[in-house]
């Protein structure tokens, strides 16, 4: 009896998960163009003080 319960999210919400996800993954996309100057420099910057 316990599968016939409807589920506790409404089924919009499945249909919005994967629209989340990209938008996600877009601001990550982002922050990672916009942060990998920064990162580069801080790399090349331990490099030298490893040397």
């Amino acid at each position: 009896m316990k599968k016939l319960k409807p589920p506790l999210r409404p089924p919009r919400d499945k249909d919005r998960t994967p629209l989340v996800r990209a938008g996600a993954l877009l601001l990550m996309a982002g922050l990672l163009y916009l942060l990998w100057p920064s990162a580069e420099t801080a790399c090349l910057a331990m490099e030298s003080v490893l040397r």
